[in-house]
């Protein structure tokens, strides 16, 4: 009886997709584009703004029309600021860096177009107390290894031990303050960077925790990441994970607080280098930025996660949106100063 109704699962699935491939006559009205409008402002930089113009969704193309010839004035606690300046591909600079505490408006202005705005203030960057940090070497080492080598006209396979790699784990807990005047919103960034000597010049790659999500567990109650404990929430993995890792004072407003995290860090030892592939990096260092930002940046990111989700089955979730007459996302962040650790 299990098995029949396994069947039946699978002739209902089948079901389903077939029933969504019937074509639909799109029978509403095409929306005429809209002004788009993209920036993130923070203290010490310039302000800046991408400006382009929505696409139809039936329309074949997938690309957005850069918008040129726009007015973008910058508005700051109600008084104008200045006009930017187009530069290419829909970018436009300003000169002024908005500080601490001043809100700043966007006015957009395109012709023959419908004028949009938007605002977003500046908040203080948050006070980090200190931080503790406890490390795990696991001392099991795994070996890796090359099975190819050519010469040009034949590969011959080999299984070629060319060094081994261990694991890293770090344990952190942040301690920071939270204003209880306001209600505040944070974004946690870990990068994870490795140096190299080449020709006697030290350069890096950077990891970010946004981008590199194996490396990184953001799994404290105000992640959202832990809430069932289901391994498929951690950072990353499905959809319900918080990408950006983005959270707010909900829990602790007002309060002290001390944010876990970890991270996990392979930690390579190659025998030996095979065409500049292979290379033992100088020294590893993790850097760890808390931002302050804006509740509009902060509901844009979160729902952008959402929006994406691979469940069909689940609704569709817009993205936040705080451009008035338009679409897109006027957002501000401040940093703390960078935490760094050697590994």
């Amino acid at each position: 009886m299990k098995s029949i109704k396994i069947y039946s699962s699978i002739i209902l699935s089948i079901f389903i997709f077939i029933s969504c491939q019937k074509d639909i006559e799109f029978n509403g009205k095409i929306t005429d584009p809209l002004v788009v409008v993209n920036s993130y402002i923070t203290p010490d930089s310039v302000v800046s703004a991408h400006i382009s113009e929505s696409r139809f969704f039936l329309k074949d193309s997938i690309t957005y029309r850069n918008i040129d010839n726009a007015e973008v004035a910058v508005w700051v606690n109600g008084l104008l600021k200045e006009k930017m300046s187009h530069t290419a591909n829909g970018i436009y600079l300003g000169t002024y860096k908005p500080a601490i505490g001043e809100t700043v408006k966007l006015i957009v202005s395109v012709p023959s177009m419908k004028e949009v705005s938007s605002e977003t203030k500046i908040y203080s960057q948050p006070i980090i107390n200190s931080i503790d940090t406890a490390s795990m070497r696991y001392p099991k080492e795994y070996i890796i290894s090359h099975y190819g080598y050519s010469n040009g006209t034949q590969t011959t396979v080999v299984d070629d031990t060319i060094g081994t790699y261990s694991l890293q784990e770090m344990n952190y807990s942040l301690k920071f303050n939270d204003n209880g005047n306001e209600k505040n919103y944070y974004r946690l960034i870990v990068q994870t960077i490795q140096y190299f000597t080449i020709n006697d010049t030290i350069n890096h790659t950077t990891r970010d925790s946004t981008l590199i999500h194996y490396s990184f567990n953001f799994s404290d109650v105000v992640s959202g990441n832990n809430a069932n404990n289901d391994p498929s929430t951690l950072l990353g993995s499905g959809s319900n994970g918080n990408m950006y890792t983005v959270f707010s004072d909900e829990l602790f407003n007002g309060k002290s607080y001390s944010l876990t995290f970890s991270t996990d860090q392979l930690i390579y030892d190659y025998l030996k280098s095979e065409f500049g592939r292979y290379r033992n990096p100088d020294k590893y260092k993790i850097n760890i930025y808390l931002q302050s930002i804006s509740r509009d940046y902060y509901l844009y990111l979160k729902t952008r996660v959402a929006s994406s989700g691979d469940n069909f089955f689940t609704e569709p979730v817009q993205v936040h949106n705080n451009i008035k007459g338009g679409i897109g996302i006027f957002g501000s962040y401040t940093s703390s100063n960078v935490v760094s650790f050697d590994l």
